[in-house]
C-alpha cells in the first residue's frame, strides 16, 4: 500500500465526502509523514533493517626523504607545504598524497623538532603544478602560528580518529569486518571506553579493530540563500538545450559537501559519497527552458565566505597581495533538481522524474577564479533517479579500538530513518500488517487538527491496541532455544529420561 492508498483510507474514515482540495490533501500528506516518523521512534521493529558500510583509513606518516617534511608558508598562517621530487615519490622515500578529496576532512598531527605536537583538520590538499619537483599544499581549518618555522623540518601524521555513519542511521545493531573471518565487532559503552583510557588519538595501539563506541556529532552549516537562476541568451546557440534529458520547467536547491569517502562507496552516477553533507538550501523559483535556451545557476561564493579565497594574480581592489592558493575550503556544491513539466511529449510521454521529487543532478567546486560559482543546466547530465534529496541533521560518528592499521570494510546492520513519502506511489518501508497502524496514527492527528478530541482518543486507543498485537508478532522475537539436558536417574535399572527445557 502506497502513500496515495493510505491517504484514501484516511479520508474515507474521516468523512464520507471529504474535502478533495489540493491544500487539504497536502495537510493529510504531512500528517502521514509525521505519523510515519513517530512510528519509527515508537515501534522500530516494524521497519525493515538495512546495511551500510564503513571503510577505514590507516594512518599516513612522512617518509624518510627530507623533501617529505613540511614547512609553514611565510604569509599564510593556514598553509603548510612540501617540495618533493618524482624520484622520492617513486622509491617510496616520500609519501604519495591523495588529491582526489578523500583526505579532505582528515586530521593532521604536526611535530616540531623539539617534540611539540599540534593538531588541525585538513580542509583541502592542493598541488601547484605537475613539474619536478612538485609543490604540495595542505590547507588547515584554523590559523596556525608556528613562529619562525619556515624551513622544511616538520614531521606529520595524517589520521582519522572517527568515522561517520550515514546521516539517516538511527540505530546500529551489529558490525562485522568483511573478510575471510567476518570478525564481529563488539559495541562498547562510550563512558567505559573513555574511563579506561581506550580513546587513542596518537595511534599508539593499532591493529584489526575489535570494538567500536560512540564518537562525536558532526554537522556543517547549510546554505542560507537559494541559487540565482536565469535563462541564457537565445542567440547563443552554444548555450542551447543539449539533452539527452528533455527541457521543461524546473526548480533547484543545493547542499554543501566536504570530503569524500572511499572510492568503493560511490553513488550510482560515479560521484564519491561525501564525508559530510549539509541540509538543503531554500528552493529557487521555477524556471522554464526551451529547445533554444538553457538555465544558468549562480551559487554563493563559499570559499570567500570561509575566508579561503585569495586572488591568484595581481592584487585585490583593497590592495591585498596575491597568495599561493586561489581556493582551499574543500567545500563543494551538490545540485538537486525537481522537474514540473516535460516539454517533449512525443519523445517521453511520461518522464520518469516528473514526480515532484528533488534528484541529484551533479556536483561542482565551491570556488572559482573570477568569484562566480556557476553551472549551466542544459540536459547533458541526467539526474540520478536513485538518489533523492535527504534531510540531513548531521552525522553520528563511531570510534574504533584499536585504531585500524590497514583498510578494513565494516558491514553495519542498522535501522535507518524512514525516507519522506513524497509521491503517491511511495510505499512506506514497513511490514504490510503495520500499514493499518500507520493509518490509525494518522487518523488521530487529523481528528486533533479538526478539534474532534473524542474521535482522536478513539483512534489513539485503536492504534495502541494494534501496536500491542504487532509487538507480539515482530517486537518479541524469542531469544531462547530448546536444548537437551539429561535428567537425574532416580531409580536403578530405569531408563534415562531426556527432559527438554528452555535456556536463554
Amino acid at each position: 500500500m502506497n502513500k496515495g492508498d493510505i491517504r484514501t483510507r484516511v479520508l474515507e474514515q474521516v468523512d464520507w465526502q471529504p474535502d478533495q482540495s489540493t491544500s487539504f490533501k497536502d495537510k493529510i500528506d504531512q500528517m502521514i509523514n509525521r505519523a510515519y516518523n513517530h512510528l519509527a521512534l515508537e515501534a522500530p521493529f516494524l521497519f525493515f533493517e538495512d546495511q551500510c558500510r564503513i571503510i577505514t583509513e590507516p594512518d599516513v606518516t612522512n617518509g624518510t626523504s627530507t623533501g617529505d617534511l613540511l614547512a609553514r608558508h611565510a604569509t599564510d598562517t593556514r598553509l603548510l607545504y612540501r617540495v618533493v621530487t618524482d624520484a622520492h615519490l617513486a622509491d617510496g622515500s616520500a609519501t604519495t598524497w591523495k588529491f582526489d578529496g578523500t583526505w579532505d576532512g582528515r586530521m593532521i598531527e604536526i611535530t616540531r623538532t623539539d617534540g611539540t605536537t599540534y593538531r588541525r583538520r585538513i580542509r583541502e590538499l592542493l598541488r601547484a603544478d605537475d613539474g619536478d619537483p612538485e609543490v604540495h599544499y595542505i590547507v588547515l581549518d584554523q590559523p596556525w602560528d608556528l613562529g619562525d618555522v619556515l624551513s622544511a623540518v616538520l614531521t606529520y601524521r595524517i589520521f582519522t580518529p572517527e568515522y561517520e555513519l550515514p546521516a539517516d542511521v538511527v540505530e546500529l545493531r551489529s558490525a562485522r569486518i568483511y573478510g575471510d573471518t567476518h570478525y564481529d565487532l563488539e559495541v562498547r559503552n562510550q563512558y567505559d571506553m573513555e574511563r579506561y583510557d581506550y580513546v587513542d588519538y596518537q595511534g599508539t595501539q593499532q591493529g584489526r579493530p575489535t570494538a567500536l563506541f560512540r564518537g562525536r556529532h558532526h554537522q556543517i552549516d547549510a546554505p542560507m540563500v537559494p541559487a540565482q537562476i536565469k535563462l541564457t541568451d537565445e542567440n547563443q546557440t552554444s548555450l542551447a538545450w543539449q539533452g539527452p534529458d528533455n527541457p521543461g520547467t524546473f526548480d533547484y536547491c543545493f547542499t554543501y559537501v566536504w570530503g569524500k569517502r572511499d572510492s568503493e562507496l560511490q553513488a550510482p552516477n560515479s560521484l564519491f559519497e561525501p564525508k559530510w553533507e549539509s541540509a538543503p538550501s531554500p528552493i529557487s523559483p521555477e524556471v522554464t527552458a526551451g529547445a533554444a535556451t538553457s538555465i544558468l545557476l549562480t551559487f554563493p561564493f563559499i570559499d570567500q565566505g570561509l575566508d579561503d579565497y585569495y586572488y591568484q594574480t595581481g592584487t585585490t581592489p583593497s590592495g591585498v597581495a596575491k597568495r599561493p592558493r586561489e581556493q582551499g575550503s574543500g567545500i563543494r556544491i551538490r545540485i538537486y533538481v525537481r522537474r514540473h513539466t516535460n516539454d517533449n511529449i512525443d519523445k517521453i510521454p511520461n518522464h520518469p522524474m516528473n514526480d515532484g521529487v528533488f534528484y541529484l543532478l551533479t556536483e561542482i567546486d565551491g570556488g572559482a577564479d573570477d568569484g562566480l560559482v556557476q553551472y549551466t543546466h542544459n540536459g547533458n547530465i541526467m539526474p540520478e533517479y536513485r538518489r533523492r534529496l535527504s534531510e540531513t541533521h548531521g552525522y553520528q560518528t563511531i570510534r574504533l579500538h584499536p585504531m585500524p592499521d590497514a583498510r578494513y570494510e565494516i558491514d553495519c546492520r542498522s535501522l535507518r530513518k524512514p525516507q519522506k513519502l513524497i509521491n503517491d506511489q511511495d510505499a512506506p518501508r514497513i511490514h504490510v500488517e503495520a500499514v493499518e497502524v500507520l493509518i490509525q496514527k494518522t487518523l488521530g492527528m487529523v481528528h486533533l487538527m479538526e478539534g474532534a478530541a473524542d474521535l482522536a482518543t478513539d483512534s489513539e486507543a485503536r492504534y495502541q491496541s494494534m501496536l500491542q498485537t504487532l509487538t507480539k508478532r515482530y517486537g518479541m522475537i524469542p531469544r531462547s532455544r530448546l536444548v537437551k539436558k539429561i535428567a537425574r536417574v532416580r531409580r536403578p535399572y530405569r531408563d534415562v529420561r531426556v527432559r527438554f527445557t528452555e535456556s536463554s
